[in-house]
């Protein structure tokens, strides 16, 4: 059964969305490379990761890390943090904004993550665009909209709700990151709480920057619908 289209009084169903994206594995032969704060995280594959994605799937404006670095000189951390997506220069490559200048990497993984409601709207509390960068097509990107909302989701094995209590999770980018105490990336990365597992359904109201979706797991479709 499909919620796209079901009324509920009072309130507008945005159309269900389809999350297919999944963990990133990076490994020990991704590469790290930073120039004027801008960071270029290199995968070792393709990582499916796209602006403009097609009808019903949700565009990859954000991204975390999970795994280990070591060597890191500059200022924060890497793993932990949450990063709006700034370019996708490649299909193996993506770049990012922070205040690390080097490190090396040895057991990385990218992990895409999904605010509500998903989509790609003109009004956002982020100033300017993220451009995507393919085959050295560019192509401008409206900020994402990011507002609270009721969340109906039916998660497969490759996502899961995740909350931050404290309040305290920073969507970091070249907006953001200058405003925190010293202008650099955190050093301390968030707290996360799961309250929707993978491979069950969940229900609930979420207020970004505090809430998201988090990809897990491997190949499997997730899907998402928004009261607002």
């Amino acid at each position: 059964m499909s919620l796209a289209r079901l009324l509920v009084p009072g309130f507008d169903l945005r159309p269900q969305l389809s999350i297919s994206q999944f963990l990133i594995p990076a490994g020990a032969g991704a590469t790290f490379a930073a120039s004027g704060n801008i960071m270029t995280i290199t995968f070792n594959a393709a990582h499916g990761l796209t602006m403009t994605p097609a009808a019903g799937v949700p565009p990859n404006y954000f991204i975390g890390f999970g795994g280990s670095t070591s060597g890191a000189a500059g200022i924060g951390v890497l793993v932990g943090n949450i990063f709006r997506i700034l370019t996708i220069p490649s299909t193996t490559a993506i770049t990012i904004y922070g205040t690390i200048t080097a490190l090396t990497v040895t057991s990385l993984t990218g992990i895409p993550i999904f605010y509500p409601p998903f989509t790609a709207q003109s009004t956002s509390q982020f100033g300017g665009g993220p451009t995507q960068t393919i085959s050295t097509v560019v192509t401008p990107e409206p900020p994402a909209d990011l507002e609270a909302a009721f969340v109906m989701a039916q998660f497969a094995a490759n996502a899961r709700m995740r909350i931050n209590p404290k309040m305290d999770a920073v969507i970091l980018d070249q907006y953001t990151t200058p405003g925190l105490t010293g202008g650099t990336t955190p050093a301390t990365a968030p707290t996360w709480v799961d309250v929707g597992a993978v491979s069950t359904n969940y229900n609930g109201f979420v207020g970004p920057p505090w809430g998201a979706i988090w990809a897990d797991g491997s190949t499997a479709t997730s899907t998402v619908s928004v009261v607002n």
